[in-house]
This record gives C-alpha cells, structure tokens and sequence, in this order.
C-alpha cells in the first residue's frame, strides 16, 4: 500500500488504468472511514450516522466545505438502503450541518453545531396517560428543544442497551425507570447535572438530580383514607395485580393497599389474575390495563350488575377515554399534565430537586 497521495497522483498518470482504479478506491475508503455503523445496535441506522458525522465535525475531521460521501457509496460500504442514507442528510440539511448541490452531493455547510436542547427520553411503552405526560413536555420545552423518543418495555437489559448507547449524544436524559429491581447502576452514568427522572424514584441512586415522581404508597394510601366512606360501601375491596408483561405495577402501590384495608379493618385482597376470579356483588376492584378493565365491565353487564352499585370499579391512570367510558370510570391517577410541565420547566431552569407530583381519587360513575 502507497503511503502518500503525492505518489498516487504520479501513478495515475504513468500506470495503467488498475493504478487510477486502486487510488479511487483508496480515496474512497479515506472519504467514509469516520463513519460508523453498528447494525445490531438499537439506536437507529440514521441516527448513528448523523452522530458519525456530528463527531467528526465536532473533532475537526470535517471541516466547512467537504463533501461527505455519496449515498450510493455509503449504501455499498454498509449495505443499508438509500433511503436510510437519504434520511440522516436531510435531517442534518435541515439542522444547517450540511447543504446539498444537485449533481455533485452534500457538502458541510456549518462546522457550528447547534446548541439547542436535545433530549433523551425513555419510557417503558406508549399508551393513553403517557401520550398525555408527553404532549405536556413538548408543549412545554418549547420549539427550541428536539426530543428523541425510546421504549424499554420493562426489559432491563434493553433499558441498559439504550443508555449505553446514547451516552454523550443527548445534552439531557429523560428517564421512566418502571422497574421493581434497583437500576442505579446504569443511571449513574449519565451526569447528574444531564438527568431527569419520571414518575418513579429509583431509592439507591444517590446524587442531586432532577427527579418529578409519584410516591406511589403514599398517594394510594392517603387517597383511598380520603375516601373511605365510598369503600366502606362495599364489602371486600380486590387489587388486581395484573400479570401482564405490559403493566407496571410498583410494589409501593400493594404496600399503600394494604397498609389502608389493615387499618379500617376492611376485606381486602390482592388477585393475580381478574380473568379467573369469580366477581360478586358488593366487591369493588382497583384495575390497571384497560383490557381488565373491559374485562370487568363486561363481567358486570353479562351478570347483570350494575356499575357503581352492584360492583365497584377503580381504574389506575386517568385518561380521556375512562372520562366518558360508561358514564365515567372512577380513577386513582397523578396528573400526568402537570408531571410533563415540571418536567419541561425542571429542564429549563437548570433545576436539580425532587418533586412529588399530584395524585387523587376522581369519583365518577362506577364507584
């Protein structure tokens, strides 16, 4: 291998055409080597190339004026589509890194990287309430932030993956940490400074970070005494301690549960699965996923009894749907607007404490 491109350029004019061919390739394979893929990763294929070209704008490897590589040749050396290629320049066409010249390709128009807030944000999976919390943390970060969205689906080791992998590319981590195991570990490698937690506190992590959570003992446990009268209506009260993969339920939530029936002395109990429990009149139920829900409402209808008399119904998480749903379904929920506000404002004002987020029982038609 020729080690300078001065030598090269003599070979292209006094050797053969094989000579010119070995030089191109090596221009070539110099043009793409600061871009990196990995396509088992779980961060998208677009997304690492924007951060290859990003990092070597940053480190001065790309300067103002240099073409990046072509889509065509980026799609052979990696062996992804044109379309994925295609994607990570406009979005960075878009951001002013690079500008495009028809015939010719993308060029660096910008080495000064924006300064603008990008945020990582990670949930367990997406439903009604956290359509809600999410909506609010957009309208209120502003247009001046970019918010970049990933799911763990309470699988740990792809909650670990999708930190690991996106260290250092986010000025800010939005973190929903839905496990009953300890995730500290992995969280203290993400700068205090650089962290939010949402909606549950994670006990072993030490540290001044911002955190907005719900303190879920005490919240079920102080709304349910709150409103004691209305269980008092009922003869056994059944927390419903789902089973599915896709339902979260913190151990805090059973610990309020029971700490409340202990102390008024009531009939309560916990059930791991509602589809297999015989429902009787004068029991009331606390449900999470909205597919037990509707298990319960149907249950009721086919045995003739009536909602918020025969039965009683408490769905966990307020949405729009369990407003209307049946003339209303009663709801033990945290206000998911304003946890999304005290996210946003949290972020924007550099603050690093813990704030509890408010959480009520809102009486409707089934209780």
């Amino acid at each position: 291998m020729f080690k300078t491109y001065s030598y090269y350029v003599i070979l292209i004019y006094t050797y053969p055409y094989k000579y010119k061919q070995e030089f191109i390739n090596f221009a070539r394979k110099k043009e793409v080597n600061f871009i990196e893929v990995n396509t088992s990763s779980i961060t998208p294929i677009y997304e690492q190339i924007k951060d290859s070209i990003l990092h070597a704008v940053e480190q001065e490897r790309l300067k103002k004026g240099d073409r990046v590589p072509s889509i065509n040749m980026l799609c052979r050396k990696l062996g992804i589509s044109p379309g994925t290629v295609l994607k990570a320049y406009e979005d960075l066409s878009r951001a002013g890194t690079l500008s495009s010249v028809k015939g010719k390709g993308y060029f660096v128009a910008s080495t000064q990287l924006s300064t603008q807030l990008n945020i990582f944000m990670l949930f367990d999976r997406i439903n009604a309430y956290k359509e809600i919390l999410y909506e609010s943390f957009i309208k209120h970060i502003g247009p001046s932030a970019t918010v970049q969205v990933f799911f763990h689906h309470y699988e740990a080791v792809r909650f670990n993956a999708l930190i690991n992998e996106n260290l250092g590319k986010f000025n800010y981590y939005v973190i929903m940490p839905h496990f009953n195991t300890d995730v500290s570990d992995i969280l203290y490698k993400i700068p205090e400074n650089k962290l939010l937690i949402i909606d549950k506190e994670v006990p072993k992590l030490k540290g001044r970070y911002a955190a907005v959570c719900q303190n879920f003992t005490d919240d079920i446990y102080q709304s349910l005494k709150k409103n004691v009268h209305l269980f008092k209506n009922y003869r056994k009260i059944n927390f419903i301690r789902s089973t599915s993969k896709f339902q979260f339920i913190p151990e805090g939530l059973i610990t309020g549960f029971m700490k409340f029936i202990k102390e008024y002395s009531l009939d309560g109990e916990v059930i791991s699965n509602i589809k297999s429990y015989s429902v009787q009149p004068g029991e009331v139920f606390i449900v999470f996923p909205d597919s037990e829900l509707i298990h319960l409402i149907r249950t009721a209808k086919t045995n003739h009894l009536k909602l918020g008399k025969d039965i009683g119904i408490v769905a966990y998480d307020d949405s729009p749907m369990k407003e209307i749903l049946e003339g209303g379904i009663t709801v033990l929920s945290t206000d998911f607007n304003a946890m999304g506000k005290t996210a946003a404002e949290m972020i924007l004002s550099g603050k690093r404490e813990k704030k509890y987020n408010p959480f009520a029982l809102t009486q409707r038609n089934t209780l």
